[in-house]
């Protein structure tokens, strides 16, 4: 079994057997966390291999010449980009049990919902950092909440249980008590009643919890990567 810890700069590269899929990570990456709720969620066998970001070894370079996780291996292939990885999974591995839709029309609708979550990023590191327009950035992630809260018409933007909706989006939606607790951002459950129940939904779901970490282990590594020396392997040791 590959250690869960980061590989660094001038490691081993860890034998992977054929036919064996692997998932290169980083533990805290909310664009891996994407297709590592895919896997949970399709129970797919796979190797996972956590990556130091701020060291990357030469052989991970080879495959992600980016340096990004994602990146997923299997006989010699490889495949980066969170929503690229995410949707071959889905085909490639139970697709009776799909998260996007088989319908054209409403997989198309989807990805428009997914691809609206990229409004988020920007605002939401701007106030993780605590940089300049703060009062800017924390109205424009307002903003993109109340996009969502005004498209969710279930119990879960799939209906009656998650699709690829649900997961593509979540990992930000689980990092915002880190914006509340580093910047004071206010996620009020009387503002967005819809989103705030979706969300209690979603920390129950076993798909979710495979993947998440509390609260405190996210600030933890937030505060080490603002520091300069983000710690990948919190928790570890």
């Amino acid at each position: 079994m590959v250690t869960e810890k980061s590989f660094t700069a001038g490691s081993e590269f860890p034998a992977l057997a054929k036919g064996t899929l692997r998932h290169y990570s980083m533990r805290f990456c909310p664009y891996a966390q994407r297709s590592r709720l895919v896997l949970a969620y399709k129970k797919i066998p796979h190797e996972l291999v956590n990556v130091d970001l701020k060291d990357k070894p030469d052989w991970f370079l080879a495959r992600s010449a980016q340096g990004k996780v994602p990146c997923i291996e299997v006989d010699g292939k490889c495949l980066v980009e969170s929503l690229i990885i995410s949707e071959y999974l889905d085909e490639a591995y139970e697709p009776k049990n799909a998260l996007f839709s088989n319908d054209p029309w409403k997989k198309a609708e989807q990805k428009i919902l997914i691809e609206q979550s990229t409004e988020m990023t920007g605002p939401f590191y701007t106030l993780l950092r605590n940089g300049e327009g703060q009062k800017e950035a924390a109205e424009k992630l307002a903003n993109f909440l109340r996009k969502y809260e005004k498209n969710l018409k279930g119990d879960f933007f799939g209906g009656d249980h998650p699709d690829a909706v649900d997961y593509m989006i979540w990992p930000w939606f689980e990092r915002l008590g880190v914006l509340s607790e580093q910047a004071g951002f206010d996620f009020s459950a009387s503002e967005f009643p819809l989103i705030t129940a979706w969300w209690n939904r979603m920390v129950a779901d076993e798909t979710v919890k495979a993947t998440m970490f509390d609260q405190s282990t996210h600030t933890a590594f937030v505060r080490s990567f603002l520091a300069g020396k983000p710690n990948y392997d919190i928790g570890l040791d």
